[in-house]
């Protein structure tokens, strides 16, 4: 009877937090989608390397920045400590690393993001207060020590993905290996554009910014590569519920990522990168497929059937 009541305790517990993701996740898409667009108007900036004073600069206001940073952190939060729990518990009797690096990755790309945050209200606040006299000596966003913690993030997510795959009977169709392969040379071309063709010519300064750009590209093709291979070989099955959401994952962060780097490659001194764009949503799509993947690979972890059957 203790078993019964402890097996409907946890999956009413998973289903919680499966609903409150589900949830977390609307309400973060209707935020960026209503509420993106830049509306509050400066009357002249002039950032520096600008020859002209930008006249009537838009930008998105504090409040809508902060709010983003919110969403964010919040399922970073939650979704870490949810791999963590997996790593750290006796009943997950296989992958634990999986969970282990997945949930050091996603706290580790949260520390970088809150640092990135601080810097990005600090560049704002030098653009706007410096008016017309022109804005110089303005903080680095990019690159910068939260890049830090970014790099370690793709070791750690890298290294996560991998375990998920490696040592696992992956019986995968020719056709199947093609579409990864096929996948793969896509995921690949588009980065090498975003990170290689987009924004011309790139001067001395630069360098250290191009070089971090293609580690990331480098990091979100093998994310692409192994949510590929996830989703073909975990098709269908209750079972495998856990593998799939760690499959969307990384293709949900491969396009917010993708979407940053071309933002920052495209950007100008006269018209530099906003923060809070919609695409960031898939940053936060992810973390909650991760934390909801951690959460469903907990459960089915903690029935004695399931467990029996996977010793």
């Amino acid at each position: 009877m203790s078993r019964v009541k402890s097996s409907t305790s946890s999956e009413i517990s998973t289903q919680q937090i499966v609903w409150a993701a589900i949830a977390w996740a609307v309400v973060s898409l209707m935020f960026y989608l209503f509420l993106s667009a830049p509306t509050e108007v400066t009357p002249a900036i002039k950032p520096q390397g600008c020859i002209n004073v930008v006249k009537d600069f838009t930008f998105r206001p504090n409040w809508y920045r902060s709010g983003t940073y919110i969403f964010q952190t919040v399922a970073i939060a939650a979704s870490g400590l949810l791999c963590l729990r997996n790593w750290r518990s006796p009943k997950i009797l296989n992958g634990r690393t999986v969970w282990l690096g997945l949930g050091l990755g996603i706290l580790s790309w949260g520390i970088g993001n809150l640092i990135f945050g601080y810097l990005d209200f600090q560049y704002q606040s030098g653009l706007i207060g410096a008016g017309a006299k022109g804005a110089t000596d303005l903080v680095s966003t990019f690159p910068s020590i939260a890049d830090i913690f970014f790099t370690a993030t793709y070791a750690f997510l890298a290294w996560g993905m991998a375990m998920s795959v490696i040592g696992r009977r992956l019986n995968l169709y020719p056709k199947q290996w093609a579409i990864v392969g096929g996948v793969g040379f896509v995921g690949i071309a588009m980065a090498a554009y975003v990170t290689f063709g987009v924004g011309g010519a790139i001067t001395e300064d630069q360098y250290t910014g191009k070089i971090l750009n293609t580690v990331y590209a480098l990091g979100d093709i093998w994310l692409l590569i192994v949510a590929t291979i996830l989703l073909l070989a975990f098709w269908g099955g209750k079972a495998a519920q856990s593998w799939r959401l760690l499959g969307s994952a990384g293709i949900s962060m491969f396009l917010s990522d993708l979407w940053f780097n071309y933002s920052i490659n495209s950007s100008e001194p006269c018209k530099p990168y906003q923060s809070g764009e919609p695409t960031e949503f898939f940053w936060i799509l992810a973390f909650l497929l991760w934390g909801m993947a951690a959460a469903l690979e907990f459960d089915l972890s903690s029935k004695p059937t399931a467990r029996s059957r996977r010793n």
